[in-house]
């Protein structure tokens, strides 16, 4: 099904593949890359992703199958007429998803593929960024920890050129309420309220940046993901990640092992002085007490650490 692409195409396949995971989380819907078959009769899915945010039915996973262009109408129009369709699919007796399917298009407009995203929850804004998110995409993402996919609890946030936020999920504003900002929708990331430059910095520049910021006792993680290129007119999807806890159990684990380290280092301390007060009781005839007493003296009139003293004495009868 690879076979009769170009170079070109494959290329641009092959990023866009590497942001699919990342882009089923933000839409919170199932997407799928569709191929044209030799066999007119059907259709080739390349890749198909259920999102991490979603919980619903399972369904099966079609990546690498052939499916029947008759079952699927409205990715065959698109591939046909090199056109984006909108639709309703039913998933089960009664219940429909909605059903967006955009064409992949190569430098010189031909059409070569199929993006379709189907989900029960749809937002159209959110889904529209995340198509220009996976179309703009400069190189291949699956290493960058910028793109790394999203979980159920993540807050999501679309600005515009104009740094204004358009679009957000309910966990954005529960998070946002949080931290004393109501009526998300509207405001500007650059504002006293919020104040993260950061955003307005990726759509300047187009590239991907993180960071944490601290409002209200929370402490949120921000991912802040170009969009649309400023030559484009410029945008940006904002994941926020409450890490509040997370921090909190990681300076807790952090003095744990700082007191487990210490208890290591006396321990073995320890372990070196029983030695050596037993070679020195041993030459000398002295006493534990006596050992141990001597032992210090010697290691204050020198400036050198009991353990360094222990050490020197069991390497003096090797």
């Amino acid at each position: 099904m690879l076979s009769t692409l170009t170079a070109e195409q494959k290329n641009t396949l092959q990023i866009l593949l590497s942001g699919l995971e990342l882009a089923a989380d933000i839409a919170h819907a199932r997407v799928t890359v569709y191929l044209s078959d030799n066999d007119k009769k059907f259709l080739q899915v390349l890749k198909q992703v259920k999102p991490l945010t979603q919980r619903g039915k399972v369904q099966p996973d079609l990546t690498g199958r052939k499916v029947r262009v008759v079952e699927e109408p409205l990715v065959y129009r698109t591939l046909q007429q090199n056109i984006t369709v909108r639709g309703m699919r039913e998933l089960e007796l009664g219940v429909f998803n909605s059903f967006w399917v955009y064409p992949l298009r190569d430098l010189r407009g031909r059409c070569y593929g199929a993006l379709s995203f189907e989900t029960l929850d749809p937002d159209e804004v959110i889904i529209r960024e995340t198509v220009e998110l996976l179309l703009n995409l400069p190189k291949p993402v699956e290493k960058d920890g910028n793109y790394k996919r999203l979980s159920s609890a993540d807050g999501l946030l679309v600005v515009n050129k104009d740094k204004v936020i358009v679009a957000a999920n309910n966990e954005a504003k529960h998070l946002f309420q949080v931290m004393g900002v109501r009526d998300l929708l509207g405001k500007r990331t650059n504002h006293l309220e919020i104040n993260w430059p950061v955003v307005g910095m990726v759509i300047d520049t187009g590239t991907a940046e993180s960071r944490e910021f601290t409002s209200n006792g929370l402490l949120l993680a921000v991912r802040v993901l170009p969009v649309v290129p400023k030559a484009k007119g410029g945008s940006a999807i904002v994941i926020l990640q409450d890490v509040t806890e997370l921090r909190k159990k990681e300076e807790e684990l952090e003095a744990l092992n700082a007191e487990l380290a210490d208890l290591r280092e006396s321990l073995e301390t320890r372990k070196l002085l029983d030695r050596a007060k037993g070679i020195l009781m041993a030459a000398h005839g002295m006493t534990e007490q006596e050992a141990y007493r001597k032992m210090q003296q010697f290691s204050m009139a020198q400036r050198i650490s009991l353990k360094e003293l222990a050490e020197k004495v069991i390497q003096s009868v090797k």
